[in-house]
């Protein structure tokens, strides 16, 4: 009995084939259990809502940028030496119980080794609900929710970096500038204490003021003493001892007069305390001027410690990791009726090769 060419090609493309493929899925492929994990960035923002852009087929920019920045790390090498350094992840994909086609070899790059757990550890990010889902498959249902348990403490120790990193920039510039105004005020208050040493003054107005009273006072003992002397003069002559000792005293209390006016206008020495006053009044002009910028350099970085705090990216877990009850992976069924589909599909268009080839034979 003569066997025709599509029995041939049937046996060769699909029988064959697919017993080989359907052994190795019974038989060899080892099983895989599955942790899954679902987390989402949440921010302590009290201000208005901004427009939601996404109604309109346009990309948010707030919520998704931090997830995906949180989910290209979770997928990153460093999360990978993460892994390694405390779970040894290569060893676990390495062992030799595994099927050879699923194990990692064991003088695998460590690029050949991120490449190959990108089928074993899969993050999405829904755009819809802005949630993070993590799938970790590993040949150990206890090892695959250890997997996800680190990359969870991995992730929340990378949000809190980076509210730390945030914190820090924003509140950095305004703390140098209040140290700098710090300086500035001290300098300014230690001019206006040596300024007062200098010249044994509490401030130029009580200077002056003490000086006008002590003129007042000077002025009324002039008139009284000027008084006395009118009365004198009409009981004495001239050239009597009373006369002459109060003539004496009005003149001490005019030199007087003219000595505390000289210290208000003139001075000795540049001390007169309108030149004083001139300068206190410039050294308290700054005092002030420097308190100011103290104290809007100090507003200002209470309110930026106030709007990082408001800012502030939080970890949320909606689901803990889970513990695989049993081996969902490999889908045996679907695996070998996806090849048969594939097979079928390669034997028809391979018979219809040979079959046209033949017929212009």
């Amino acid at each position: 009995m003569k066997i025709g060419y599509r029995t041939v090609l049937f046996i060769l493309l699909f029988v064959l084939p697919l017993a080989a493929f359907s052994y190795y899925q019974l038989r060899i492929a080892t099983d895989r259990f599955h942790s899954d994990s679902t987390i989402s960035i949440a921010e302590d923002n009290n201000s208005a809502p901004s427009l939601d852009l996404s109604v309109i087929g346009l990309p948010t920019t707030g919520d998704d940028k931090d997830a995906l920045t949180l989910v290209t790390f979770i997928t990153s090498l460093d999360m990978l030496q993460t892994l390694e350094s405390e779970l040894q992840l290569r060893q676990h994909y390495s062992e030799p119980g595994i099927d050879w086609l699923s194990r990692l070899p064991a003088e695998a790059s460590l690029e050949d080794f991120h490449s190959y757990l990108e089928s074993y550890i899969v993050v999405e990010y829904d755009t819809t609900s802005h949630l993070i889902n993590i799938h970790v498959e590993a040949f150990s249902r206890e090892y695959a929710q250890k997997i996800v348990n680190t990359i969870l403490t991995r992730s929340q120790k990378f949000v809190d970096n980076l509210n730390s990193r945030v914190t820090l920039e924003q509140t950095k510039f305004f703390e140098n500038q209040l140290k700098m105004s710090e300086t500035r005020l001290r300098e300014a208050k230690g001019a206006l204490l040596q300024f007062q040493r200098e010249h044994g003054l509490l401030t130029t107005d009580a200077e002056a003021q003490m000086i006008n009273a002590s003129i007042g006072v000077l002025n009324a003992q002039l008139l009284t003493k000027q008084g006395d002397l009118e009365v004198k003069r009409r009981e004495l002559n001239e050239n009597s001892p009373v006369v002459q000792g109060l003539r004496a005293e009005i003149d001490t209390l005019k030199r007087q007069i003219v000595q505390e006016k000289d210290k208000l206008s003139i001075g000795t020495g540049g001390s007169a305390v309108s030149e004083l006053a001139a300068k206190f009044g410039e050294i308290q002009f700054n005092l002030e001027f420097v308190e100011t910028i103290y104290k809007s350099n100090l507003t200002q970085l209470e309110r930026v410690r106030v709007e990082a705090a408001q800012r502030l990216k939080y970890l949320i877990i909606v689901t803990t990791p889970s513990v695989a009850d049993a081996s969902l992976f490999p889908d045996r069924t679907y695996n070998i009726g996806t090849a048969a589909i594939l097979l079928v599909m390669a034997y028809f268009v391979l018979s219809l090769i040979v079959a046209v080839i033949r017929e212009h034979a």
